[in-house]
């Protein structure tokens, strides 16, 4: 019998051979590495040093791009969220985009699309929660039926609202966020049935969404939902009539659709629209426009974020020529080291993956105790400014932050050690082993190649210093601007009346009236007003009106005018100047005359070269003629840096408005006073929270939260980067000064004096400076334009910026060099000859 004995496989001979590679491979990686730790451990200066200055340069990248992924980079916690767009408007007069939608088109886009799998609206408002506890304002939103089916998410306890809750007369039902239902209701189940009492109505609680539940497109994020985005019963019917827009729409593409074919969709039906519709305020003016629901969020903060995310990268490079600097300046110390290893048969290649393997450990090293300081920044960037970055809350070291930071260390690691290790393993045997080798060539090309980092770091460090200037000077021209207020003393006090306790403009105005006396019985309070929008708040409304001299053409052909409501003392009470006229007074009522004030903008641009007092104005819906009786200073409505805007002053006892902001004046004390004005309020209904509360100063400084934010951010790295520009100054000057303490010995011997020695080595560093400052002026010309969208007031190319960019530099480098300088001239020429 034959047996069939087993073929062996080919390239047997092989896989022993591969594996005997990859064991030799690892065994020899396992040594540098533990030679490399060793020699870091020896040299216990020098590493901590160096880690954390890559430390800080790591670190500030990561938490950097932490913000930058969670805002720019990860998809919204949405299902399917590539899919999901925003549906808004663009006025075709002014090209402003974003604007929101009627109800009415908002009607229409739900029943005409066929791109659209599902469309939700919803706009936010504050309720007024009364029962268990003090009267409370609590974030939330009105929103459509299809609003949650829209973003894929279903409550994890009860359900969403139904088609017949979402129509007029429906059922009043909420669905509350997991933040609530365990702060005011401890996480119990039986919040579901449970009644609340939201502006006096009872309301049910149908649903709870998910804990991980997030909408970053509303700040503060809702905590109550409940259907209906219009109801037959609003006190401003006019809403719908008119076509008055005020809905944030969100649609979902059908698959296989693409946003160019919903855009195209849309256009169809603004033009339908327009022929149903041709007397709405969005028929003619306004059109629909698509864009991805990511892209509507943070869209315009990406040039913002791109800006940081450079700053930080300029920042870790000069980072990695600091340790560059260093490794060259201890490759020196280790000459004799390399060069007997090189004479016994050391391969060049194998002694620089020695010195790369340390560059690496040091990488790694600066990179760890980067993300730890990564991990401790992060809280303190999202408690700086809530709301002014949306999605900032989501900002986490998560593992795509990890590997970037991984990747980070690599490529640090590889920067900074490849020249300095390609420089030290070159074969200078003899010179190095010779016992006056310094002065060799290899010692010059070290010099040369640290001379040409420091000439990089001067000119990125230039670059962000240049940069950090212009956006300061930015910040500070906004601040200067005049807001056309006096917010010092000023205390807000949001109020928002319930419609159905308060539906006669009567009941309204005589709210208004008994809280104006209460507070203003206050001792310390010098004065009190209300407006039903607040300056620099980011809430204003603007109507379509017609001037006397100009025929109403009609809503949506009219200009446009900021329209607030104001009761009489509020021009006295934000010290806003009275120019011409008179301002309000206690006559002025729904029984007398309808007047107006209107401020300087409106009175040059419609009454040119005439008397504005005693015109009329009319708003182009109600067409009720006002007489101007005054004048007044321009306010800036919605923020510092927007040009002037036409503004009308309506009295609010003629048109009451059931939402109002209190503005107390008075140089008492914040926190008492506020108390006080809370009892003053409660007195007259004790179901009404008080919410908003910021003083005038902190309203203003709100509205330039997002600069001033940018520009801390740019100028906290561009401090960093001249620090450490500095640092490896004083680096190369130090080491010139050791190489060269021969010659320097003996110029002194020969009668050189102290100031020429300090003239030699402060100017030796003085010219790398320069040559770095011109450099980098050259190149912050072509860098800096890219922040002309970032700047208000002030040029991309501002010559004193760029001046006193490089005199700090200057300043800086000079200082740097005096210290090595000023040790150079204390040597004894005797023990330095003596030594060489």
């Amino acid at each position: 019998m034959t047996r069939n004995l087993p073929t062996p496989p080919p390239n047997s001979e092989a896989s022993p051979r591969r594996h005997k590679l990859v064991t030799m491979f690892f065994d020899t990686l396992t040594r540098d590495l533990i030679y490399a730790l060793r020699m870091l451990r020896r040299n216990a200066g020098f590493t901590i040093i160096a880690v954390l200055t890559l430390g800080l340069g790591i670190g500030a990248s990561t938490a950097i791009f932490s913000v930058i992924d969670a805002v720019l980079l990860k998809p919204l916690p949405y299902a399917d969220a590539q899919r999901l767009v925003a549906i808004s408007q663009t006025d075709l007069q002014t090209q402003a985009t974003g604007a929101p939608v009627s109800f009415t088109k908002f009607t229409q886009v739900r029943q005409q699309t066929q791109t659209l799998e599902s469309v939700g609206a919803f706009y936010a408002l504050a309720f007024s929660l009364t029962g268990e506890r003090e009267p409370e304002a609590i974030p939330g939103a009105k929103v459509s039926a299809d609003f949650f089916t829209v973003l894929g998410v279903s409550p994890v306890l009860g359900r969403a609202f139904t088609g017949e809750e979402d129509r007029p007369g429906g059922a009043n039902v909420a669905v509350v966020s997991d933040a609530f239902w365990h702060s005011h209701y401890g996480g119990h189940d039986s919040m579901l049935g449970r009644s609340l009492s939201l502006d006096g109505k009872n309301v049910t609680v149908v649903g709870i969404l998910p804990k991980d539940f997030r909408f970053p497109l509303q700040y503060p994020e809702p905590e109550i939902w409940v259907p209906r985005v219009f109801e037959r019963d609003d006190a401003r019917p006019e809403m719908v009539q008119t076509g008055a827009s005020f809905l944030s729409v969100i649609g979902k593409l059908r698959r296989g659709q693409s946003r160019a074919q919903a855009q195209a969709e849309l256009r169809l039906i603004d033009a339908r629209y327009k022929a149903q519709f041709g007397s709405f305020v969005d028929a003619t003016r306004f059109q629909l426009a698509a864009t991805s629901l990511d892209e509507n969020l943070v869209g315009a903060l990406r040039p913002s974020l791109l800006v940081l995310l450079s700053a930080v990268a300029f920042v870790l490079l000069i980072a990695c020529a600091n340790v560059a600097n260093l490794l060259l300046a201890r490759a020196t110390a280790r000459e004799r080291e390399i060069a007997i290893r090189n004479a016994l048969g050391a391969l060049s290649g194998r002694l620089t993956r020695q010195l790369l393997t340390e560059s690496l450990c040091l990488s790694f090293l600066g990179g760890g105790l980067g993300i730890v300081l990564a991990f401790l920044l992060l809280p303190s960037m999202r408690a700086l400014s809530p709301g002014t970055v949306p999605r900032l809350a989501e900002a986490t070291i998560d593992p795509a932050v990890l590997f970037f930071s991984l990747l980070l260390c690599i490529l640090t690691g590889v920067i900074f050690g490849i020249g300095p290790a390609l420089q030290s393993s070159r074969k200078v045997i003899q010179s190095a082993l010779q016992e006056g080798g310094r002065g060799s060539s290899q010692g010059g090309n070290r010099g040369r190649f640290r001379s040409v980092l420091v000439v990089a770091e001067m000119a990125i460090a230039l670059v962000l210093i240049a940069g950090a200037g212009l956006l300061i000077e930015s910040f500070e021209y906004l601040m200067r601007v005049d807001p056309g207020l006096n917010p010092k003393g000023v205390m807000t006090f949001l109020i928002t009346l319930p419609s159905n306790r308060y539906p006669q403009p009567a009941q309204i105005v005589e709210f208004y009236r008994q809280v104006f006396a209460k507070v203003n019985s206050i001792p310390e309070v010098q004065s009190v007003s209300f407006t039903s929008h607040l300056p620099l708040s980011g809430n204003a409304r603007f109507i379509f009106f017609c001037p006397e001299g100009r025929a109403c053409q009609g809503i949506g052909k009219d200009p446009t005018i900021a329209q607030r409501q104001v009761t009489p003392d509020y021009f006295r009470g934000v010290q806003t100047a009275l120019l011409h006229g008179r301002v309000f007074s206690d006559s002025d009522t729904a029984e007398s005359a309808p007047v107006a004030i209107v401020n300087q903008t409106t009175a040059n641009r419609y009454f040119p070269r005439q008397d504005p007092i005693g015109k009329r104005i009319a708003n182009s819906r109600d067409r009720i003629q006002r007489e101007i009786v005054g004048v007044v200073a321009d306010v800036k409505v919605t923020n510092l840096g927007a040009p002037p805007v036409e503004e009308l002053y309506l009295p609010l006892a003629q048109v009451p408005w059931l939402s109002a902001t209190l503005l107390v004046r008075s140089d008492a004390n914040s926190q008492p006073l506020v108390e006080a004005v809370r009892e003053k309020i409660a007195e007259v209904d004790r179901t009404l929270p008080v919410s908003g509360i910021l003083s005038m100063d902190d309203v203003i400084a709100s509205s330039v939260a997002q600069p001033r934010l940018i520009a801390q951010f740019i100028g906290v790295f561009a401090g960093f980067a001249l620090l450490l520009a500095a640092i490896g100054m004083y680096g190369v000057t130090a080491y010139s000064v050791t190489q060269r303490k021969q010659e320097l010995g003996i110029r002194i011997a020969m009668g050189a004096t102290p100031s020429d020695i300090l003239r030699l080595v402060v100017g030796q560093g003085l010219r790398l400076t320069l040559v770095g400052a011109g450099i980098g002026v050259a190149t912050s010309f072509l860098l800096t334009r890219l922040l002309s969208g970032l700047l208000f007031g002030v040029q991309a190319l501002d010559p004193i910026t760029f001046m006193a960019a490089a005199l700090v530099l200057v300043c800086a480098a000079v200082l740097a060099c005096y210290v090595p300088a000023r040790r150079a001239t204390r040597s004894d020429p005797n023990v330095v000859l003596r030594v060489q």
